[in-house]
């Protein structure tokens, strides 16, 4: 059954395939203000519906394990069974979703499943103020789907600006040529520095921008798909 919960705190159900991550969840998420983990299960629970139900959280964080355990009809189920609940996705890289899935069902948020507490709260408290938390590659692409082509350019236009403004010139110069196609090797030449700073450089780029593949990253920038991944 669920715990009772003041109006101002923001009810949390927590349904993740390891129990240890449920547990570490847990005990991060009690040391947080106005937060409250009112039920935390397995995803393959048979009961899970009924105590989503029982629960009615403000937010359901929820493995993505799941879709590959039983399938998108499960998340189809919990829509009913907490039709006002927001979801958040924990980003298993071992089950990863489609961005398509992501704008079917709805999910107003991703975070890596082995993120530090902090970050998920932050998540939350975001999503819960009708937010998305989402890495900008995948904002890009619903965006582009939601919106009409002429909106969609603006919108790719803003997502580029975003992500530029957040990185130095150096990374610029990197992230511009990686989504061109170019290679490590290729962008070594051209600045005039080794392969290894290039690769160093990327690293601190992909944590900014908050993707892990160079046709995330040129996603965010707008290009096409890139020859190679490197």
């Amino acid at each position: 059954a669920g715990l009772a919960v003041d109006a101002a705190t923001i009810s949390v159900f927590i349904a993740a395939r390891l129990h240890d991550r449920i547990a570490a969840l847990a005990f991060g998420l009690a040391c947080e203000p106005a937060m409250k983990l009112v039920c935390a299960c397995p995803t393959g629970d048979a009961d899970f519906h009924a105590r989503v139900t029982a629960a009615s959280p403000n937010i359901v964080l929820i493995d993505t394990a799941l879709f590959a355990a039983v399938g998108a009809r499960t998340l189809s189920g919990l829509r009913a069974s907490a039709a006002r609940a927001r979801l958040i996705l924990l980003w298993d890289e071992a089950h990863p979703v489609a961005v398509e899935e992501i704008e079917r069902h709805g999910i107003d948020g991703c975070i890596p499943l082995l993120a530090p507490a902090r970050l998920y709260a932050r998540a939350i408290r975001e999503v819960s103020r009708g937010g998305l938390w989402l890495p900008r590659w995948i904002m890009n692409r619903v965006c582009r789907r939601v919106l009409g082509r002429n909106d969609s350019e603006a919108v790719a236009a803003g997502v580029r600006a975003s992500v530029l403004q957040a990185l130095t010139v150096r990374e610029q110069a990197i992230a511009g040529r990686v989504a061109a196609g170019r290679t490590n090797k290729e962008i070594a030449l051209e600045l005039n520095v080794s392969p290894d700073t290039v690769k160093k450089h990327l690293g601190a780029i992909f944590r900014k921008v908050g993707v892990q593949r160079r046709s995330q990253l040129a996603s965010c920038l707008g290009a096409g798909p890139q020859r190679r991944e490197h």
